[in-house]
C-alpha cells in the first residue's frame, strides 16, 4: 500500500508539471538550453554587455576632451599644405591702411621747433630789431622786407603778421580768405609804388624813357632859375613832363605753389631775373612758370592743379620743366649756363628801354 501510494504521488507530480516538448525536456535534462532560453539568449547577445558600454563611453569622453583641448589651444592635427612661392609672389598685395592725417601745424609761434625754413619769423616778431635797410615798412598786420637773396633787380616780400595764418599753405588760405586777399592787394599796391620808384632811380641813366623825362625836368629847373617864383616841383610843372617808363608793369606779385619758407609770404619781383643770387633752374622756374601764382589769379578754380591735393606732382613738373626766356620766349630746356648768359644780354636791352 505504501508502494502504491508512492507511485501515485510520483505520477501526481508528473501530471502537475506543464506539458513540455519531450525533446526540450530531454535537452534540459542533459543540461542543454531550451527553445525559450535560446530566444532569451539571442536577445541578450544583441545588447552590449555593461562592461563594453562603460568602455565605449570612456573612449567617447576621451575623444571629446581631446577635441575640446585642441580647440582651446588652437592646434589641430592637419596635414600641412604646400606653399607655392610663385603664386604668393604674383598675388595682389593688400593695400596698406591710409596714413593718419597729420595734425595741423602749431599756430602759437612764428617759429616751428627750430625749423630752418622759419627764417622769415625774425622779421615778424619784432621788426624794429632787424638790421637797418632790411625793412621797407610795417604795421600791425604786415611787414614788408627786402628779400635777402633777391632773384632780380628788385625783390620784396610781404609777410602777414597774424600768427593764426603765418604757417598756412598760401594757395589754400588765399583761395578761402577773401578778407586777407583784399588786404594783401592793398599792401601790395603800396609796395609796388615803392619798388617802381626804386627802378626809376636805378635806371635813370640807362633807360631811354627815363633819360627823356630827366632832361625835361632839368629844363624846368633852369626855368626856375630864370623865372623867380616858378616851382618846378609843382603839380602844374610836373604835368608837363613826359611820362616815366611803365615800371609797374614789369613787376610780378604772387606766391609760390609750394614755398621753400614756412612763414606765409608774397613776392613782388621785377621780371628781369638779373641777380647774382639767381643760380639754378629752380630759381628761374619758380618765377617763370605756373609754379608762380599771380595774386590777380585768386581765387583759383577748384580743379586748378596747383591747389594742394588736386594733382599730385604737378608742381614738380612746373619747377623741373624747360627754362624759357621771359622776354624772347626762347626755350633753353635744361641748359642753365646758356640761359644765364642770355639773360645778361636781355637785361642790357630791357634796362635801356
Amino acid at each position: 500500500m505504501n508502494r502504491s501510494h508512492a507511485v501515485s504521488e510520483k505520477h501526481a507530480c508528473v501530471m502537475d508539471e506543464p506539458t513540455q516538448n519531450p525533446r526540450s525536456y530531454k535537452r534540459q535534462k542533459h543540461g542543454k538550453t531550451t527553445d525559450d532560453e535560446e530566444t532569451d539568449s539571442g536577445s541578450s547577445r544583441a545588447e552590449t554587455p555593461p562592461s563594453l558600454v562603460a568602455q565605449a563611453a570612456a573612449a567617447g569622453s576621451s575623444k571629446t576632451s581631446s577635441s575640446m583641448a585642441e580647440k582651446s589651444t588652437g592646434t589641430t592635427n592637419l596635414v600641412p599644405v604646400k606653399r607655392n612661392a610663385f603664386a604668393e609672389l604674383m598675388a595682389k598685395k593688400p593695400k596698406p591702411p591710409p596714413e593718419p592725417a597729420k595734425p595741423p601745424k602749431s599756430s602759437t609761434s612764428y617759429f616751428l621747433n627750430n625749423d630752418p625754413r622759419s627764417g622769415l619769423a625774425v622779421y615778424l616778431k619784432d621788426p624794429t630789431s632787424c638790421p637797418p635797410g632790411t625793412i621797407l615798412f610795417y604795421n600791425d598786420d604786415f611787414v614788408v622786407i627786402k628779400d635777402a637773396f633777391p632773384k632780380a633787380t628788385v625783390h620784396a616780400l610781404i609777410l602777414p603778421r597774424d600768427i593764426a595764418i603765418t604757417h598756412l599753405q598760401p594757395i589754400e588760405v588765399l583761395n578761402s580768405n577773401p578778407t586777407l586777399l583784399a588786404s594783401l592787394r592793398e599792401i601790395a599796391n603800396q609796395t609796388r609804388d615803392l619798388l617802381v620808384k626804386e627802378l626809376q632811380r636805378i635806371h635813370r641813366n640807362s633807360s631811354k624813357t627815363e633819360q627823356i623825362r630827366e632832361k625835361a625836368f632839368e629844363a624846368l629847373e633852369r626855368r626856375a632859375i630864370s623865372e623867380p617864383g616858378f616851382d618846378p616841383d609843382s603839380d602844374e610843372a610836373m604835368a608837363t613832363l613826359p611820362p616815366h617808363r611803365d615800371w609797374a608793369s614789369t613787376l610780378k606779385i604772387g606766391v609760390h605753389a609750394r614755398p621753400s619758407m614756412s612763414n606765409l609770404h608774397i613776392h613782388i619781383i621785377s621780371e628781369d631775373m638779373h641777380s647774382p643770387a639767381m643760380k639754378r633752374r629752380v630759381h628761374f622756374n619758380s618765377f617763370n612758370s605756373k609754379f608762380f601764382v599771380n595774386l590777380d589769379e585768386f581765387p583759383l578754380d577748384k580743379d586748378d592743379v596747383r591747389i594742394p591735393g588736386v594733382s599730385k606732382g604737378a608742381t614738380n613738373l612746373f619747377i623741373k620743366g624747360d627754362m624759357v626766356c621771359w622776354r624772347c620766349k626762347r626755350n633753353f630746356k635744361n641748359q642753365f649756363k646758356q640761359l644765364k648768359e642770355h639773360l645778361e644780354m636781355e637785361y642790357d636791352a630791357w634796362s635801356t628801354v
